[in-house]
């Protein structure tokens, strides 16, 4: 068994975003902009991220993983000193580019590399327990950081980033060092990315995972982007929103560590279920709350997180053949993204037209209608002795 050590370590750099629980309130009380504007600034990021998710994955398989992921992490440090220098209209537009190229070049990257990895040394049965902890060694990192961010924002608002800044540059030096780097013969990233489409179009079970992932990732970033206006809204103390958020990476870590296990006793049907409960409950019960006690009903978010976002890349990962893996995860994590593009604007407009609260039930009624019909179509996925396309 190969030591998966380093690999760890770079998931928890990479996850190491000091200002991710102030970022808002950062855009808005540093650069002056207001909700809706922060929102429709998202919305052009999750808009970018999508547009170069399937290239750059395609880039990683046909060139270099591990230096996909050395790039993935200088080009935030990059973005977030440019933030501290000048937190413009302007510079935040370029900074949020940066965020989104270095997201990107990471995206399917990562689980790619562990696949490989893990294949080439005969074990393979060890792929589900190693992406579940993975992402929750990602999801502490996440959560950790979180409370020391908002602790350094109730200094000044700009240390997050500086903070981030570094601990980026050094996530590039542990991405360097990762052995595993996987080159293969082939006709170019375009014809990978036609491959990868056609046989997403061509399997419905790929087809229905990366609609999966499409409502994981919209409805847990609804959470996510509208959870700072709320603790606002509910009289939070910004040096408290980031244990909030550590809170909800710590349920994501605990359950993303059973993650392969839940995966075994619920089945795919069963574990979109309990998304689609988190996600219609959750997001209906912060619409009512009215007391800085609803802060807790953000620590739903974590039970989703830690389902989509290991199952999710085992389901994908089975069904695909090595040459395509980073780019059939990116391929997902476009559509994914360009559904969160579309979210992210109505959040906007909601927020701007309609109020909080309403914009809130809105997306709970709508989780359950996707979520229902999901849970209505699952098709029984590969197990973990049955490996397809290898």
């Amino acid at each position: 068994m190969p030591s998966l050590a380093p690999y760890f370590v770079y998931q928890a750099l990479a996850n190491t975003t000091f200002f991710q629980a102030v970022f808002m309130v950062f855009y808005q009380e540093r650069a002056g902009l207001s909700l809706a504007t922060v929102l429709w600034v998202q919305t052009y990021f999750t808009a970018l991220r999508a547009g170069l998710d399937v290239p750059f994955g395609a880039l990683a398989d046909r060139t270099s993983r591990r230096l996909c992921l050395a790039v993935g992490m200088f080009l935030p440090a990059l973005a977030s000193s440019l933030l501290v220098w000048s937190p413009t209209l302007t510079v935040v537009v370029v900074a949020e580019t940066l965020f989104a190229a270095g997201t990107a070049l990471r995206s399917g990257a990562d689980s790619a590399l562990l696949y490989d990895l893990l294949k080439d040394a005969g074990r393979l049965d060890a792929y589900p327990r190693a992406e579940s902890r993975g992402q929750s060694a990602a999801a502490l990192a996440s959560g950790t950081t979180a409370v020391v961010g908002s602790l350094l924002a109730a200094l000044d608002l700009r240390l997050p980033y500086v903070v981030t800044a570094l601990t980026a540059l050094a996530g590039v030096l542990v991405a360097l060092q990762l052995r595993i780097d996987v080159r293969t013969h082939h006709d170019g990233t375009r014809g990978d990315m036609r491959a990868a489409a056609r046989l997403a179009v061509e399997s419905p079970r790929l087809v229905w995972s990366v609609a999966l992932a499409a409502f994981a990732v919209s409805t847990s970033h609804v959470y996510y982007y509208l959870q700072q206006p709320y603790l606002r809204a509910l009289g939070v103390p910004l040096g408290a929103f980031g244990i909030v958020f550590a809170a909800t990476k710590l349920v994501t870590a605990i359950v993303a560590a059973r993650a392969a296990s839940i995966d075994g006793a619920l089945g795919s049907r069963g574990a979109t279920i309990v998304m689609t409960l988190v996600g219609a409950a959750g997001l209906g019960a912060m619409s009512l709350a009215t007391s800085a006690a609803g802060a807790t009903i953000v620590l739903l978010r974590g039970i989703l997180d830690g389902l989509w976002m290991p199952l999710t890349n085992v389901w994908v990962n089975r069904l695909v053949p090595s040459e395509l893996r980073a780019t059939m995860l990116s391929l997902q994590s476009l559509v994914a993204r360009l559904a969160l593009a579309g979210v992210i604007a109505l959040a906007g407009i909601g927020t701007a037209r309609i109020g909080l609260g309403p914009t809130l039930a809105c997306f709970a009624l709508a989780a359950a209608l996707v979520g229902l019909c999901l849970v209505a179509t699952a098709p029984r996925l590969p197990e973990r002795s049955r490996v397809i396309a290898e």
